[in-house]
């Protein structure tokens, strides 16, 4: 009769199996392809309108304080009846574009506006608005874009450059938020 522990010793043991490991440039190649695939998913949303629209206005833009607006050209300081009838205008009108025409006047780069009309408005959509040209002495046209977006289309810089042929110190100013606007010059 055998001893247990005879029978135990003249069984062989099986080597213990080490997992696999995957060669380091393996790794490394999954992990590029990996967050490049991430990468480009995200910049693809990202771009996607309208994000694109949002995040270019946001830079592009620059915000009503204290009824003056402050940009890298000119400055344009609102009476408060003015800022605060552009305000009573833009929440009224929120379901289609409008535009305004304004006076003043304009020492070097700064403008003092210090009164509004609407023009006779032909077409308003959501994203459009046709109307009568604003008079020569108007020293700013202003339009509303969707909200967040502020960006001028081709169509408005063509506009603006129509109106700067009779008034060459006009401006085009394209109101997004109630606070927040684009200048064009």
């Amino acid at each position: 009769m055998h001893h247990p522990k005879e029978l135990f010793d003249n069984i062989e043991e099986e080597p213990k199996e080490e997992p696999e490991r995957k060669p380091i440039f393996k790794r490394i190649f999954i992990i590029t392809i990996s967050l490049f695939l991430i990468i480009l998913i995200t910049s693809f949303v990202i771009v996607q309108y309208p994000l694109n629209d949002i995040l270019q206005g946001k830079i592009e833009s620059d915000l009503l304080k204290n009824n003056m607006l402050e940009t890298d050209d000119v400055t344009i300081m609102f009476e408060e009846v003015v800022a605060d009838t552009l305000r009573s205008w833009y929440f009224g009108e929120q379901r289609t574009e409008f535009a305004v025409c304004m006076d003043g006047i304009k020492e070097n780069d700064v403008y003092y506006i210090t009164s509004l009309e609407q023009p006779t408005m032909y077409e308003q959509a959501f994203n459009h608005v046709s109307f009568a040209p604003c008079s020569e002495e108007s020293l700013i046209l202003l339009h509303t874009h969707p909200y967040k977006k502020c960006i001028a289309s081709e169509t408005d810089i063509n506009t603006l450059r129509e109106m700067q042929q009779r008034n060459a110190d006009v401006l085009m100013v394209v109101m997004c938020e109630p606070d927040r606007f684009s200048v064009y010059s």
